[in-house]
């Protein structure tokens, strides 16, 4: 019967993502595509973000990924895998399928308030961490390192939580031998993914962007701060009662839950979406769920809980009123037409360049950036890269450029920030085709 009603609650949760609007990360698409047209990343294809399977040679791509349609299903397959882990976890620890419905319940309610109908790379981190976490506390050291060392190669984000791993399993077990397996479960993807850009020879380029550009340019000028104390008091209703776990009386195991909970966190420093809490929330959900059991009894517990709920639905209400629609962002109509655009215009791997409009437009367009550089035209990108960037299409002189003038990034306008762009473009290029406000261009004839 448990196992019946776990799947009503997974059908249920694909049900609602099907239902909601959508966010595919523009990078997921058009990373693994330049990758795939032989861009070098870090050297050609510039980001801050450690690999995961945008820059190896297995990605999301060559797997398959190539449309918001499927990226859709790859969200939903993720989500129900989560919910199973989550199953298997709670019964192992609680030792009843009818208690551990209660976390599923927990995530089918939160994880999609928690922007899940967003698809980045924090959407996949719980496929690592939740059964990186039960090995640890099954004493599984050369796994659950292993599975912390793949999430790494995804996030660099987790290097925090590895550390503090490390640290709580030497002063667990103090046994020499399982903290030796452990860090070469940690080491073997890392090294593996460090070989790889060492063979391609990019491996300066990659310590730039990943580690000194994090720790200057962008934690300067490319970070954020919650928008409202809204964003804030509805994490703190949702994390705050992770605390109940301390009312458990497995001591061990709520020191490793509260590690990984705490670990997963540490991702939501740089900028303040609710997509960045998704590592996080399976954890606080088991905690909530395991603190709710050993404290339900008492008259005060019951009353906690019914506030609870009340303001559970109260947000869901809130929150379904806003998000159910067809929309997939960045991929609209006007987006579509473009891509169309293009196509008539050029020929598949052309070089052309796209400033302002949405850049994976090349992929579904199926041409190249100019200069083979390409960089998300943020302020903070573009403070370090403009040069590069403009001496590319210097370079290729590419006979179609496809501009929106218009972008605004965190009030700044493209056409200041890159304005030695903007400047050559406006002199060199002229209007031959519109859709909305991206204009299509053609170089002016010599």
């Amino acid at each position: 019967m448990m196992k019946i009603l776990l799947v009503f609650i997974v059908l249920v949760h694909s049900l609602i993502l099907t239902k909601l609007q959508f966010f595919p990360y523009p990078e997921l698409f058009i990373y693994p595509y330049l990758n795939n047209s032989g861009l070098k990343p870090y050297q050609e294809i510039l980001d801050q973000h450690f690999p995961g399977l945008m820059f190896l040679p297995i990605n999301f791509d060559n797997l398959g990924m190539t449309d918001p349609q499927i990226a859709r299903i790859w969200l939903i397959f993720i989500v129900i895998i989560i919910q199973l882990f989550l199953f298997l976890i709670a019964r192992s620890i609680l030792k009843s399928e009818k208690k551990a419905l209660f976390v599923n319940i927990l995530y089918l309610f939160w994880q999609p308030f928690f922007e899940g109908w967003v698809f980045w790379i924090d959407n996949l981190l719980p496929l690592l961490l939740l059964p990186s976490f039960y090995c640890l506390y099954k004493n599984k050291f050369f796994i659950c390192g292993l599975l912390l060392g793949i999430g790494i190669v995804f996030k660099q984000t987790l290097i925090p939580l590895t550390f503090l791993v490390l640290i709580y399993s030497f002063w667990d077990s103090r046994d020499r031998h399982q903290i030796i397996k452990l860090v070469g479960g940690i080491l073997i993807p890392m090294a593996l993914m460090l070989l790889y850009f060492i063979s391609i020879g990019v491996i300066k380029d990659f310590w730039y962007w990943t580690v000194v550009f994090n720790l200057t340019t962008y934690a300067k000028f490319g970070t954020s701060t919650p928008a409202s104390v809204g964003f804030v008091t509805r994490v703190l209703l949702v994390y705050s009662t992770s605390i109940l776990l301390w009312f458990h009386k497995d001591r061990r195991l709520i020191q490793i839950l509260f590690l990984f909970l705490a670990g997963s966190l540490i991702g939501i420093f740089d900028r303040a979406d609710f997509v960045h809490f998704q590592p996080s929330l399976p954890f606080a959900l088991l905690a909530t769920a395991l603190g709710v059991y050993s404290i339900s009894k008492t008259t005060l517990a019951k009353f906690g809980i019914f506030i609870y709920v009340v303001i559970t639905f109260w947000w869901q209400k809130v929150f379904y009123s806003g998000h159910i629609s067809n929309k997939v962002l960045l991929f609209d109509e006007q987006t579509k037409q473009t891509a169309l655009k293009i196509r008539q215009y050029t020929n598949v791997g052309e070089k052309i360049f796209i400033f302002g409009a949405v850049p994976q437009l090349y992929q579904m367009s199926e041409t190249l950036p100019a200069g083979n550089i390409f960089v998300f035209q943020f302020p903070w990108f573009l403070a370090v890269a403009e040069g590069r960037i403009l001496e590319g299409i210097e370079k290729d002189q590419p006979k179609i450029i496809i501009s929106d003038r218009t972008i605004n990034i965190e009030g700044q306008a493209i056409t200041d920030y890159a304005k030695n762009i903007d400047q050559y473009i406006q002199k060199n290029y002229k209007i031959i085709d519109q859709v909305g406000t991206t204009s299509i261009m053609n170089r002016n004839s010599l």
